[in-house]
C-alpha cells in the first residue's frame, strides 16, 4: 500500500511539472480534429477532441502562417521560453512585472504621441510580458482582441476566446474540456473593456448553461507578432493606434530547416545571418521593427486597429473601446 501511495504521488507531481511549464512565450499546441473556423479574435480556431484544450507542445517562437489562434487549458509561461536576459518579463511569486506601467507611464505624459523606437520598443515587450503560471499572458491581448465598435456588432465568438485566454483560470473538468464562470467572464469584461454590452450566452466555441462557459473542444496553432504604425489621442483621453501583424509557425525557430519555417521566420533568419548563433529571435524580430523598412523585410498578414483609454489596472494597460481587423 505504502509502495502504491508514493507512486501516486509521483506521478501527480510529474503532472503538476508538466502544467507550470507547458507552452512558450508564443503558444504552441497541437492541432485538433475538424474543419477550422474564421473568429473575429483574430486568426483560426481548429475544432478538436475533448483534450485538444489541454495538451500543448512546446515550442520557442510559436506562430502560423494564417495566425492561428484557440484554446490552450492549461498554458503556462516560463522563463526558459524568453529569448534574452532584457525581453524577460517573467517573476516567480513576485509583483517586478511592469511592462503595463512603463508603456502606461509613457503614454499618459504625452498629449500628442508619435511612433519612435521606445513605443515600437514598450509595445514589443508588452506583447512578451506574462506572470508565469498567474497570467495574463499578454500576447494573446491584441492577437485575440474581438471586433467591435460604434459601428461594428461584437462578435461573440471572438470574445469568448478572448475572455477564455485574459481570465487565466485554466480549469478543466473531468472529461478534459476547460471551463470559467459567467462571474470570472464579468471580472474579466470589466477589466479590459469599457461599458460593454453583451448577454451571456454560447459561442461556437463555449457552450454556455447554469452559469459555466465550457469549451467545445479546440487548439491553438502559431503567434503573430504586432508592431506600432500609428498613434494618437484626442482631447478627452481616446488613444487610437495602428498595427501591422506578422504571423508565425507554430515550431518557428532558428534551429528548424528552412523549408519547415514560416515566410516571415525565413526573414527573421535570413536578416540574422550568422548572429542566430548568440541573438534571440525576438531580439533580432525588435532590431527589425525598429527599422523604416521593417514591412519591405516580413510579410504584413494583418492591419489591427484599435481605440482605448490607459487603464489603472495593475496587470492591463488598456481599456478597450473599439476595434477593427483586416486579413491580407
Amino acid at each position: 500500500m505504502k509502495s502504491k501511495k508514493v507512486t501516486i504521488a509521483i506521478v501527480l507531481f510529474a503532472l503538476i511539472c508538466l502544467l507550470s511549464s507547458c507552452t512558450a512565450a508564443n503558444e504552441a499546441a497541437a492541432p485538433g480534429d475538424g474543419d477550422a473556423v474564421q473568429t473575429g479574435a483574430g486568426d483560426t480556431v481548429q475544432p478538436g477532441d475533448a483534450t485538444s484544450g489541454l495538451k500543448n507542445s512546446t515550442a520557442e517562437n510559436a506562430g502560423t502562417e494564417n495566425g492561428t489562434a484557440g484554446n490552450v487549458g492549461s498554458d503556462r509561461i516560463t522563463d526558459e521560453n524568453t529569448d534574452s536576459e532584457n525581453l524577460r518579463e517573467y517573476v516567480s511569486g513576485t509583483d517586478e512585472l511592469n511592462a503595463a506601467d512603463r508603456i502606461r507611464n509613457a503614454l499618459q505624459s504625452n498629449d500628442n504621441p508619435a511612433v519612435n523606437d521606445d513605443l515600437i520598443r514598450l509595445f514589443f515587450e508588452y506583447q512578451l510580458e506574462s506572470h508565469n503560471s498567474k497570467g495574463p499572458y499578454h500576447q494573446y491581448e491584441l492577437r485575440m482582441l474581438p471586433e467591435f465598435g460604434e459601428k461594428k456588432a461584437l462578435d461573440w465568438d471572438g470574445m469568448t476566446v478572448f475572455i477564455h485566454f485574459m481570465a487565466n483560470s485554466f480549469k478543466s473538468d473531468d472529461e478534459g474540456y476547460s471551463f470559467f464562470t459567467g462571474e470570472e467572464f464579468d471580472r474579466t469584461a470589466d477589466r479590459l473593456f469599457a461599458d460593454l454590452d453583451y448577454q451571456h450566452r454560447s459561442s461556437s466555441y463555449f457552450k454556455y448553461a447554469q452559469g459555466i462557459y465550457k469549451s467545445t473542444g479546440w487548439d491553438v496553432n502559431g503567434g503573430v507578432y504586432y508592431r506600432l504604425k500609428e498613434i494618437s489621442r484626442d482631447g478627452s483621453g481616446i488613444f487610437t493606434a495602428s498595427f501591422d501583424g506578422f504571423a508565425f509557425h507554430e515550431f518557428d525557430s532558428f534551429d528548424a530547416s528552412a523549408d519547415e519555417v514560416s515566410e516571415n521566420m525565413k526573414a527573421v533568419i535570413d536578416y540574422a545571418g550568422d548572429r542566430k548563433n548568440e541573438a534571440g529571435m525576438h531580439d533580432i524580430l525588435l532590431e527589425i521593427f525598429l527599422r523604416d523598412n521593417y514591412d519591405e523585410i516580413l510579410h504584413t498578414n494583418q492591419h489591427l486597429k484599435i481605440s482605448f483609454r490607459l487603464s489603472s489596472d495593475p496587470e492591463f494597460a488598456f481599456e478597450y473601446l473599439s476595434c477593427e481587423r483586416e486579413y491580407l
